[in-house]
């Protein structure tokens, strides 16, 4: 009868630890592993294009007025989208409200898009010839930052299924 017992405990037990282990598995989200964020970026740049002291002086005045205009466009978008949304609570939504500020939002979408490509024309005049070189093969680590790849995101070159 020892033994029984003990195996009836020691199966609750595997059971409870079972559980306990998938819970936690399923209920713990791992942490997203280290993306670019604004300072590995910048080391990022400094690195890869070699970038003398005098170079990082005007690299970071560059980033300091792109970041200034990309805070002010996020603010106004961040307008114009509850502007477009809060029309919702009207009994009924005009076509020429709803076209206008739909415009207002690509006006500023195309405005920031205009502003980081300029950032980056700006930044790319800094550098010397060889650093030129380094600029463009900066540009895939660039891209992945400007426009990050979602989690279900397909990857580029495979067709989705079912299509």
């Amino acid at each position: 009868m020892k033994k029984e017992k003990l195996l009836v405990v020691a199966v609750i037990l595997l059971f409870i630890l079972n559980l306990g282990t998938l819970g936690f598995l399923f209920l713990h989200k791992p942490p997203k592993p280290p993306g670019l964020g604004p300072k590995q970026l910048d080391r990022l740049i400094v690195e890869k294009l070699s970038l003398n002291p005098d170079q990082k002086q005007a690299f970071d005045r560059l980033k300091k007025a792109h970041h200034e205009q990309m805070v002010q466009h996020d603010k106004d978008y961040k307008t114009a989208l509850d502007n477009y949304f809060s029309l919702l609570k009207n009994e009924t939504v005009l076509p020429a409200q709803q076209d206008s500020l739909q415009a207002v939002l690509l006006l500023i979408q195309r405005e920031r898009t205009q502003i980081t490509f300029q950032h980056f024309v700006d930044l790319k005049a800094l550098c010397s010839p060889e650093q030129r070189r380094n600029f463009d093969a900066l540009l895939p680590d660039l891209m992945q930052v400007i426009l990050p790849k979602r989690e279900n995101e397909p990857r580029r070159g495979k067709k989705e299924k079912g299509k």
